[in-house]
């Protein structure tokens, strides 16, 4: 049946984590026992009483439900969970649904053979003590494994280091489990990095109570480890956001894999530490100098305690973008916080406005490198420098060498870049020594003798851009786009963030201490590594890129990978960051992932019949996304390019509706 009778109410509190639990199903069978809703004893039929006109169909459960339902509601196994065709608008529009001729045929056509993936809605009808276990859909996908239960796996958040997670798990720190709250059992498996870990017993982990999403572990020695086979993508399915499903079936084959396969986490970090041929030299300024991985803690502290959202990943890739390149650029939606990520950064640094931190708010009307700098008045022989005070600033830069500075152009592209920026695009990639911005010739006549040799750029500048994508800002050449990351920030899903904030304990003492440590430019340049270019990238990471410059540069040849980007996402891979314990802070498999999407992909633009083929196809009425040439080089190993492909569907979309994308 889909009601219980109860007297006892849930809370709020209880009810809003179980309408966040995810469940696999399956369209109910109409020999299954079926409330008596609807005009027949079916899974999809009309309902009887005052509106015989709606269509209500039944769903049942094929994996664990939240534990509360069964414990507190009473709710039995085989009650299912119901819709009518007044709810869920959003899905049913999707397919088309109510243009339908036959709304039975076409929804029972639709879901059987189907898993449904959803997330249960209670309400409660206070009349009759009792509730009604409604569901709102999340996907729809074919069912390629009839006739299994399924077990929900887990994902720890993408980006995050499987060797770090070890240490969480050894450490007995928390984690969070972003789609898998305490309303569901323990998880047995966890994917974390390619890896999957298994976690035999029940109390193993424990459930942190003041966030329905953080867990610890309390026995790490039970815990074992091993890659993700192959297998994995044939067997997993369900994949939404941070958790999939497997079967009953296949949770046993991967049991017996980890009693002949499997590792302890002890034993992996112990080969971690015997593969390493590098040896950290001692920090000879500890107490007074901020490590890198202070740095990017104080910065995601900071961004928390302004109640700024930004997922760890997009601090790490923003700032390893920034340390390899001096100049990067942060684009998005509205509202994503791209100024404010870069001026979060440079208060991080200890920089301050209208000291060694400026902003530059970029007009349409810029148009050649004068607008941004001045130029010199032949007649008087006077440099007029330009309201922005950006010449003024990096001659304080190139007489502070230690002392580090930022300049934010802000809304960059409302300028045509390669145009007022063009002093600076071949600049900032030359060696330090060789840096220098001519203001004018040195034979003009001027009588300001501090600009006749022009300006040094050194290490100690940094430059950001923040742009947007829409019809009011100008596109970037590939000259641009060669030099540069293009982070494109995104929207965090509103109750993960939520989570991270409720979970979020400042340590005033920890912050404080943070906030007092020194950085200048050299500390900040020995968090470099020398750059090695395509010698840090692997062979089959080579591959990929040269496969996807074949495609690129089929429809237009002066568009691909050169070997300025390959060098650059080389030089990106070699410098992500490291915590204390040299485990990566984010994976390198993750990082491979952003620069394939920031230094590769911004370059795809274009009308639809330029580039459909290389993006793919976006079926607006089925909802589906079939990839081009780029995704299909991707694809083989969809675990490891989730953002590029993604990134690739958002494109696919913008040539369906536009006819174009930027």
């Amino acid at each position: 049946m889909t009601t219980t009778f109860n007297s006892e109410q849930i809370t709020g509190v209880e009810k809003r984590d179980v309408e966040n639990c995810y469940i696999l199903g399956r369209l109910a069978e109409d020999s299954d026992r079926l409330p008596k809703l609807g005009e027949e004893m079916k899974a999809v039929t009309f309902t009887r009483g005052k509106d015989p006109e709606r269509v209500v169909y039944y769903i049942q459960p094929l994996s664990a439900e939240p534990e509360i339902l069964s414990q507190k509601l009473g709710k039995l196994s085989d009650e299912k969970y119901i819709s009518f065709d007044n709810h869920n608008r959003t899905y049913l529009e999707s397919i088309k649904y109510f243009q339908a001729e036959n709304r039975l045929e076409f929804l029972r056509d639709h879901f059987e053979g189907k898993l449904i993936l959803f997330k249960p809605r209670l309400s409660y009808d206070s009349s009759k003590s009792l509730y009604h276990y409604n569901f709102d859909i999340v996907l729809v996908e074919n069912d390629e494994l009839k006739g299994y239960t399924y077990l929900p796996v887990p994902y720890i958040r993408k980006g995050m280091p499987s060797n770090r997670f070890n240490k969480i798990l050894q450490e007995g720190r928390p984690f969070q489990l972003h789609q898998y709250n305490h309303f569901m059992e323990l998880p047995e498996f966890i994917v974390c990095d390619r890896h999957i870990y298994h976690i035999p017993d029940s109390d193993i982990l424990k459930k942190i109570e003041t966030n329905p999403n953080t867990y610890v572990c309390k026995k790490p020695e039970m815990i074992k480890v091993m890659p993700l086979s192959a297998k994995w993508s044939f067997n997993h399915v369900g994949e939404h956001r941070e958790i999939s499903f497997i079967t009953s079936d296949f949770a046993g084959k991967l049991r017996d894999e980890f009693d002949s396969e499997g590792t302890d986490i002890y034993e992996k970090e112990e080969e971690k530490k015997s593969n390493s041929h590098t040896t950290k030299s001692p920090d000879s300024n500890v107490k007074d100098f901020m490590s890198e991985y202070e740095f990017i803690k104080l910065l995601n502290d900071l961004a928390i305690e302004k109640d700024l959202v930004y997922m760890e990943e997009d601090l790490i890739n923003f700032h390893t973008a920034l340390k390899t390149n001096y100049f990067t650029v942060l684009g998005g939606m509205s509202g994503t916080g791209k100024t404010e990520l870069a001026r979060l950064y440079a208060e991080a640094l200890g920089l301050h406005l209208g000291k060694n931190l400026l902003i530059v708010p970029v007009s349409p009307g810029y148009t050649e490198p004068s607008d941004i700098l001045g130029f010199l008045n032949q007649q008087s022989g006077i440099y007029m420098e330009s309201d922005t005070g950006l010449v003024s600033f990096l001659k304080q830069a190139e007489n502070n060498p230690k002392k580090l500075h930022m300049v934010i152009f802000d809304e960059m592209n409302l300028g045509q870049v390669e145009h007022y920026f063009s002093d600076f695009i071949s600049l900032l990639e030359l060696p330090e020594e060789d840096r220098i911005l001519k203001l004018f010739s040195e034979k003009s006549f001027s009588h300001q003798e501090e600009y006749r040799k022009g300006i040094k750029i050194g290490n100690n500048v940094l430059m950001v851009g923040t742009v947007n994508f829409d019809e009011t800002t100008k596109d970037f050449s590939n000259r641009v786009l060669d030099r540069t990351n293009v982070i494109r920030l995104e929207k965090t899903n509103f109750i993960q963030a939520k989570r991270q904030r409720e979970s979020y304990k400042t340590d005033q003492e920890e912050l404080k201490r943070l906030k007092n440590l020194k950085i200048d430019s050299n500390r900040y340049r020995e968090w470099v590594k020398d750059k090695t270019g395509l010698i840090s990238i692997d062979d089959a990471e080579l591959d990929i890129l040269e496969s996807i410059h074949d495609v690129i540069s089929s429809f237009d040849s002066q568009t691909g990978v050169s070997f300025r980007i390959a060098k650059a996402i080389g030089t990106y891979l070699e410098n992500i960051p490291e915590d204390q314990d040299e485990n990566l802070l984010m994976s390198r498999d993750v990082a491979f992932d952003y620069q394939i999407k920031q230094r590769v992909l911004s370059k795809i633009r274009g009308h639809r019949d330029q580039i459909e083929k290389v993006i793919g196809v976006y079926d607006e009425e089925t909802q589906t996304y079939n990839h081009g040439l780029i995704g299909l080089i991707l694809d083989t190993e969809e675990e490891k390019f989730g953002i590029s492909l993604n990134f690739l569907e958002q494109k696919a979309k913008e040539l369906m509706r536009n006819g174009y994308t930027l």
